[in-house]
């Protein structure tokens, strides 16, 4: 099973030193590094296809579409492998990896559970029941051009027909023509068979009434990059553990390409992995921008079910050994420049009482995270406010 690639924040560097104050990342003055070994996980549901057969090209809207390699904003690109990363198990040349679950789509589209593909992330969960969501959200009134976070990475027990995601969002376009991208790490039963976290994408273009889908299930991602490791559906590995002062995260952008104004899926390393990208044609409001940015969690699960964990299922009070957390925060400005996250420029957002999920932000929490909050909970049932 393939690997996101991450980057992990270890115990006994020397020179990496966080302030002492008292904030709620801190348990007691720790010392972090970011380290990129990583341990590749070998996943066999992935097909690899002609990149100019690909399901995403099956969108009428996409039918002239030309596949753009590279972000114009990509840097050294004389190096194509380098940019898109070591390959250790990827595809051919001219070939990308596609998870290959259709079966499993199939049916989940035809049970009765087929709200999860096609409404699974409304904007607002007080009016789908089932659905819970705690945010940072955006407040300023301009037009954004992307985002990114280090998601610290947990692994959940879930059940079919329960999903648990943590996300950047971007949207725009008033409730009728709702346009909306997310990307993060999510589990998700429903749609890959298994409870492991995989790297997770969704968009709709209309408010869910035609359109609205994770990751390839219906045609509009593009997928660039060769490697398994960087496609949407690949395992999240390692991951972090409750109680210890090493943690992973999968460190993820998404950018507007300022030429194209296709929005560019970028995991973070040393490097840009550049994975691939959500076309411009698919859009009519995100095509100009995002008007709101959010950062945090979401769940789902039916009336009979109790609400699935979020981040790593224990609550912010428990901080940073235990709780989940976004660190690193930036959004891209109307200028195309990145900026960290205010706190003046945020405002906290939840649906549900605090003992099932919550979210706590104050601000900076030192050089090595600077803009970062902590989020999520147990779930349960009852979690309405």
């Amino acid at each position: 099973m393939d690997l996101i690639v991450f980057v992990i924040l270890s115990l006994c560097i020397t020179y990496c030193k966080i302030d002492a104050r008292n904030n709620s990342l801190q348990d007691g003055g720790h010392h972090f590094i970011r380290s990129d070994s990583l341990m590749h996980q070998l996943d066999s549901n992935f097909d690899c296809v002609d990149i100019y057969k690909q399901p995403a090209l099956q969108n009428p809207l996409l039918k002239n579409h030309k596949i753009q390699l590279y972000p114009t904003f990509a840097n050294n690109i004389m190096g194509s492998k380098l940019s898109y990363g070591k390959i250790v198990d990827g595809c051919s040349v001219g070939k990308v990896p596609i998870y290959n679950r259709r079966k499993i789509y199939q049916k989940n589209i035809t049970n009765s559970s087929s709200r999860l593909q096609t409404d699974d992330f409304q904007q607002y969960s007080k009016s789908s029941p089932g659905y819970h969501s705690v945010t940072l959200d955006t407040t300023r009134n301009m037009i954004f051009h992307g985002a990114s976070a280090g998601i610290g990475a947990y692994d959940l027990s879930l059940q079919a027909n329960q999903y648990s995601m943590s996300s950047i969002w971007l949207e725009n376009g008033p409730p009728m023509e709702f346009n909306s991208i997310k990307v993060g790490l999510g589990v998700h039963p429903s749609l890959y068979g298994d409870s492991q976290l995989r790297l997770t994408g969704h968009w709709t273009a209309d408010s869910y009434k035609k359109t609205g889908c994770f990751n390839i299930v219906c045609p509009g991602f593009v997928q660039v990059n060769p490697n398994k490791e960087y496609a949407l559906g690949s395992v999240s590995h390692p991951t972090s553990s409750i109680g210890s002062t090493s943690k992973y995260i999968g460190y993820i952008k998404i950018k507007q390409d300022q030429t194209t104004g296709h929005w560019w899926l970028i995991i973070q390393t040393t490097e840009s992995i550049y994975a691939g990208y959500w076309p411009k044609e698919l859009f009519t409001h995100l095509s100009k921008g995002a008007s709101l940015i959010r950062f945090g969690g979401q769940t789902y699960a039916p009336s009979n079910m109790d609400s699935p964990p979020m981040g790593s299922g224990r609550l912010p009070r428990e901080k940073f050994r235990n709780s989940g957390f976004m660190v690193l925060v930036k959004i891209i400005n109307s200028e195309y420049n990145e900026f960290d996250i205010k706190p003046e420029d945020v405002k906290r957002y939840t649906d549900t009482n605090s003992d099932c999920y919550d979210l706590w932000y104050k601000g900076y929490e030192g050089s090595q995270y600077k803009q970062a909050f902590l989020y999520g909970g147990p779930g349960g049932r009852n979690c309405d406010i």
